[in-house]
This record gives C-alpha cells, sequence and structure tokens, in this order.
C-alpha cells in the first residue's frame, strides 16, 4: 500500500484524540510516504509524531523450488532458486555442506543412479531462514515425467506437478481455483509384462466441495481422454481409476489399461458440464495420488 497523507490531518486527529500540544511542523514535511501494508501513528511528550509502517501477516515465508522435481535414472541438472530466505550463507545436500555461495540460485549435477529404487536428494538452503526440497531420481528400470513448464492455454495459471514412480505418491496443489488447470504427470516404467492393479485417485483436499471435470490423457492440458489408456472427462468430486500396465481388460472389470514407458497427465478444472466456472472460495484445492501396482 502507498500512502501520502497529510501531517496536517495526522496532528489534527492526535490533538483531538490525546488532547497534546502539538508544535508546528515544518513546511517541507507536510507529507508522508508509507510503502507497507498499513501504518500506525502516535504523538509523543514532545509534541512529535511517531509514525510506524506495519505489514500485516508477519515475514514472508522463506521457500526453496526445485527445477525439475524429479530427474530419470541417468541423472542430469537441477536448479534451486530460494525466496525470501534473507543473506544466504550456505546450501546443504542430505545434510552436507556442499556450496558456501551467498547467491540465491544454485544448480547441482546427479549423477546416475546406481541402486534398484528411486534415489531422493534433499537441499536445504541456509540463510536468515531456512527451506529445504526434496528431488527424486528414478530407478535405472523405469523414467521421470519429461522436464519443462508446461501452460495450458485458455487458464490464468498451470499448476503442474509431478508424480514420481515410487510405492505411494501424492501431491497437494496450492491456489487450485477458477481459472487455473491442475497437470499432475507421471511416467509408467518399461516393462513386457502385465502389472497387478493399482488406483489414480483424485479427491476433495480443501472446502468447498466442489464438482469438477478431470481426465486422464497422454497430453498435458487436455480434457477429451486422448491416447492408449487414456479416461474420457467426467464430473467428480472424487474420483478414482484402477489401472494395469499391458495386457488386455473387459469392460466390466472397470479397469484402464496403461502403456509402458509413456507419460499420462491427470487434468483437472473446477468446472461443470456447461463449462462454468464451480469454485465457490478463493481456492479448492485437491490431492492426486498415486499407487504403484504389483507384479513389476
Amino acid at each position: 500500500m502507498h500512502n501520502n497523507r497529510s501531517l496536517g490531518a495526522i496532528l489534527a486527529a492526535a490533538v483531538a484524540s490525546t488532547g497534546f500540544a502539538v508544535a508546528p511542523m515544518p513546511t517541507i514535511a507536510d507529507t508522508l510516504t508509507c510503502t507497507s501494508a498499513s501504518f500506525t501513528a502516535s504523538a509523543d511528550s514532545q509534541g512529535n509524531i511517531v509514525v510506524n509502517c506495519t505489514q500485516p501477516g508477519g515475514t514472508p515465508v522463506c521457500t526453496l523450488t526445485a527445477s525439475p522435481t524429479s530427474l530419470p535414472a541417468t541423472g542430469g541438472a537441477v536448479t534451486l532458486t530460494a525466496d525470501n530466505c534473507g543473506t544466504i550463507s550456505s546450501w546443504t545436500k542430505a545434510g552436507t555442506t556442499v556450496s558456501q555461495q551467498t547467491s540465491t540460485s544454485w544448480q547441482d549435477q546427479i549423477g546416475a543412479n546406481a541402486g534398484t529404487s528411486p534415489a531422493l536428494f534433499t537441499y536445504t538452503v541456509n540463510g536468515t531462514a531456512s527451506a529445504s526440497v526434496t528431488i527424486t531420481e528414478a530407478a535405472p528400470s523405469s523414467t521421470a515425467p519429461p522436464p519443462g513448464p508446461i501452460s495450458c492455454p485458455g487458464y490464468t495459471t498451470t499448476l503442474v506437478y509431478d508424480l514420481p514412480w515410487t510405492a505411494v505418491s501424492k501431491i497437494t496443489s496450492k491456489g487450485f481455483g477458477n481459472n487455473a488447470i491442475v497437470v499432475a504427470r507421471f511416467t509408467t516404467p518399461a516393462t513386457s509384462v502385465v502389472s497387478g492393479s493399482a488406483t489414480i485417485a483424485m479427491a476433495e483436499w480443501t472446502p468447498p466441495i466442489t464438482t469438477r471435470t478431470a481426465a486422464v490423457s497422454t497430453s498435458p492440458c487436455d480434457l477429451t481422454g486422448q491416447g492408449t489408456g487414456a479416461v474420457s472427462p467426467g464430473l467428480y468430486q472424487t474420483a478414482s481409476w484402477t489401472y494395469q500396465i499391458n495386457g488386455t481388460v473387459t469392460r466390466l472389470s472397470g479397469r484402464i489399461v496403461l502403456q509402458p514407458s509413456t507419460t499420462y497427465y491427470v487434468n483437472v478444472v473446477n468446472k461443470n458440464s456447461t463449462g462454468a466456472w464451480t469454485c465457490s472460495a478463493s481456492t479448492c484445492d485437491i490431492i492426486v495420488q498415486l499407487t504403484l501396482p504389483t507384479g513389476l
């Protein structure tokens, strides 16, 4: 907030409310500029006005973001960016200090995964405040969702989340209101066998209860259900799709068949069947969860 207030008016209000005698103010000090969201003004015993600019809500939260948030088994570069963390003193990886630089951005190179399961790398930025973020590297037998930004046309905000191929993988949206779309992506592993069944689920995370349109597709932003193994759009408050990888299923089984080495996208918007927005609050956030099938 940017306020230009006449100090004469402030002084008059102080006299009327407190009874203080106010000394004349210099002509050059007849305006007050406060760039904070609000301010308080009070008179001291010398007739001076003490102004405190305040910012409601406290200090901005220190956050650390990573791009990308998941990598293939071959590894790759990850860029880390800190925000509202004050003066940076160091960066740590898995609890070990790896950089003493003071920049708010840092890039690290993760090598190939030599194990048999996904690897997790937790980074922490240390400054006036601290924050952490975790990167998932796929196991050698699987792949990670393709990195890079996604921007869906026709929406003010595209909320993109990665679901790593781990036993249970889930995300919760932040800021999912009208004019926004959630795109949760995951990539199936390379396999020639038929897996057991597992689920992809979407449900309310914060009220109010909201009707949504959702589809599973091989294309981001798509609400028509394109590609092999895709799910045609439907209206949901909560949804659960049972799937397997490879093989064939009957219509009565209710399963969908996903293909190996394929990236799928769970695309969700707060719209009803007529295309009208349905979120009646500032945000109507959801949780999307992926469980892994047996038999791989």
